[in-house]
């Protein structure tokens, strides 16, 4: 009798088992027939000058979307080098029904294709930083270095440096950096002893470094000094590689702090000590081997933050994509936390977080945090 009852009820139970397995499937199925994947366009350089940095650009915007999405997506990536381009992919772009574009990376592509597609039902998220191009549906994704510059300038200011030195390349927009320094170190009655520019040549990289080496010295050797000079940099990696193998040949990181903001992170073979703004989130994972395996050798801050754009967009739209509540999340001011650091939009731009990061020895420690109450606005 046990017998009998034990196998009816086995019976039931596989029929229980069947069943919801096939009504799970059945709703699977039946979702997935209802919905059409999210079109997403990726508009960025993949011709000209800017091909290879856009093109690296938008394989980690995949990769973060990958990484990141669970509905059904359709990415395609777009040439947008220049304004020619770019209107001849918008119009793929439009005739695809696409719902969200990721790019493009300049201002000015940014601000023609946000007017050709002003009253479509399309989201535009761009890595420009420009702040004038920001609407309803067009979000602001880039930075500003002069917002680095700030919080890195006054970290120093707020614990009692007060001599500083400027060492940038020539140029009318580093003469304004220059000046929005001067301005802050004056604030705060500190002094900017040195502003040293240079021209795109190893000669005179060399001597501008020899010249502030030189000052570096002379402030060292005063009785009432008791901290070191603070030395602001900023350039492209190219020249950055030179100025620090003169950085290295003067000892010039031991005789002073050189900072700068997350641009000045780059792989050298000396240790040269640095202090920099940026995030340590991109020590947390793989990303930086991940990029290597696709060719990136250099993760440099805007790599991140093409990532980060990817994830970010991908764990928005969730499994189902709907939005207004896409809309929802990108104007919540509950930060995104991403490998490039926290941020958040106010009135579609954001506002991100940066961080104040010491690299010694080739080892990295965050000196600062920022918490999200003082998100720079």
């Amino acid at each position: 009798m046990n017998n009998i009852k034990q196998k009816l009820l086995n019976c039931i139970l596989s029929f229980f088992c069947i069943f919801t397995l096939f009504s799970c499937n059945s709703n699977k199925q039946y979702k997935t027939a209802l919905t059409k994947p999210v079109e997403i366009a990726i508009l960025m350089p993949s011709s000209g000058a800017s091909a290879n940095i856009g093109m690296q650009y938008s394989q980690l915007i995949k990769m973060g979307l990958s990484d990141s999405v669970q509905a059904d997506v359709n990415v395609v990536v777009y040439d947008g080098a220049d304004e020619k381009q770019a209107m001849a992919s918008l119009d793929k772009i439009i005739a695809r029904k696409t719902q969200i574009i990721l790019g493009p990376l300049y201002s000015p592509i940014t601000k023609l294709v946000a007017d050709s597609i002003k009253g479509r039902d399309i989201i535009m998220i761009t890595m420009s930083n420009n702040p004038a191009l920001a609407e309803d549906n067009l979000f602001v994704f880039g930075h500003a270095p002069l917002k680095q510059a700030d919080r890195i300038i006054n970290y120093f200011l707020d614990a009692h440096y007060s001599n500083f030195i400027s060492l940038l390349p020539s140029g009318q927009y580093t003469k304004t950096v220059n000046q929005v320094l001067q301005d802050m170190i004056l604030q705060k009655n500190a002094t900017l002893v040195h502003s040293e520019f240079y021209q795109d040549s190893p000669e005179s990289i060399d001597k501008a470094v020899a010249l502030v080496s030189s000052s570096v010295d002379k402030i060292n050797e005063m009785d009432d000094v008791s901290t070191k000079p603070v030395i602001y940099l900023s350039d492209d990696p190219k020249n950055l590689q030179l100025l620090f193998a003169s950085i290295s040949k003067y000892n010039l990181d031991k005789k002073a702090v050189i900072t700068g903001d997350n641009r000045i992170d780059i792989d050298y073979p000396e240790h040269i000590n640095i202090i920099f703004t940026g995030s340590l989130n991109m020590l947390n994972g793989n990303i930086r081997q991940r990029g290597k395996d696709i060719g990136i050798n250099h993760m440099t801050f805007l790599h991140l933050m093409a990532y980060d754009l990817g994830r970010m967009t991908g764990n928005y739209i969730d499994d189902l994509y709907n939005k207004d509540r896409f809309l929802a999340r990108l104007h919540s001011k509950e930060p995104y936390v991403g490998i490039s650091g926290s941020i958040y939009f106010v009135d579609s731009i954001a506002q991100r977080k940066y961080d104040i990061i010491k690299r010694e020895g080739g080892q990295y420690s965050t000196l600062s945090s920022q918490d999200d109450k003082s998100l720079i606005n």
